[in-house]
């Protein structure tokens, strides 16, 4: 099944019909993507998710050659043919030798439900990493293999453990503890910096909650009270255990975060 959803997607500047978007085009040369959530027909932090395409390409030696107004009206455009105003939007700049294509969709989405939210998820720890963290590249054999141990343990998430034994992040998210009334992440040399992870982080700062960024070694998990995900499509969720250890997913701390952001979301929708 293709992931490109709805009824219309963009190639360069032009309108195709989704039946004939063609999946297996990524699996060669280099496809730098974002993930935009569309709320009321408006893409949330927007310019958050553009700098950090631009800082992916650089990462990669690459640039982008759509400049932010154009990638704008192809996302406005897109949201205007699918007349959709709720859902996430896939921003693809494809490189294949001289070759380069740009494509805007709509994917399937799944937002987690009230009672995720209130008592959290599961997750659990398998061995892997991203070649180059701080790039946002289509990687098919790492979302092709955490997506069968989703699926297949019936957990919400995959958090990667790297050679050193330390936990990064998860398959599509980042990660965040919580010990007494400190944030702990792991560094930004290890992570893709989610948008909503920096998000947390200026509100943590904000707020004069102490952040420790530094290596999350897996057999130190069970030092922490809380633990978190954040993401596009989840914003801040409560983890209820990491393979067996179990989290308080009531942690005051929590509550704050995600009421904050939720604000920050909504002063930036109006």
């Amino acid at each position: 099944m293709s992931e490109c959803f709805r009824y219309v997607f963009i190639k360069n500047e032009k309108s195709k019909d989704s039946k004939d978007f063609k999946d297996e085009i990524f699996l060669h040369g280099i496809a730098l993507y974002e993930v935009i959530r569309i709320v009321s027909g408006k893409a949330l932090f927007l310019e958050s998710h553009l700098e950090r395409l631009n800082k992916s390409a650089s990462k990669l030696e690459q640039n982008i050659w759509l400049n932010s107004n154009q990638i704008k009206e192809g996302v406005a455009k897109l949201i205007a043919l699918n007349d959709t105003k709720e859902g996430n939007i896939k921003l693809v700049f494809h490189i294949e030798n001289r070759n380069k294509t740009f494509y805007a969709y709509f994917v399937k989405h799944y937002y987690p439900q009230k009672e995720q939210y209130e008592n959290g998820v599961l997750t659990l720890v398998h061995p892997a990493e991203r070649p180059i963290p701080n790039a946002k590249v289509y990687n098919h054999q790492l979302r092709s293999k955490t997506n069968d141990i989703i699926k297949d343990a019936e957990i919400f998430e995959v958090l990667l453990l790297n050679s050193m034994g330390n936990i990064t992040e998860g398959s599509r998210s980042n990660l965040f503890l919580i010990k007494n009334n400190e944030l702990h992440t792991s560094l930004d040399t290890s992570v893709l910096e989610g948008i909503i992870r920096s998000k947390v982080l200026e509100i943590a700062k904000k707020l004069n909650i102490p952040i420790r960024k530094h290596s999350l070694p897996f057999n130190h998990l069970s030092d922490y009270e809380s633990a978190f995900l954040t993401g596009t499509s989840l914003r801040i969720l409560p983890i209820r255990k990491i393979n067996s250890i179990a989290y308080s997913c009531s942690n005051p701390l929590l509550k704050k975060l995600s009421n904050c952001l939720q604000n920050e979301i909504e002063n930036y929708l109006q």
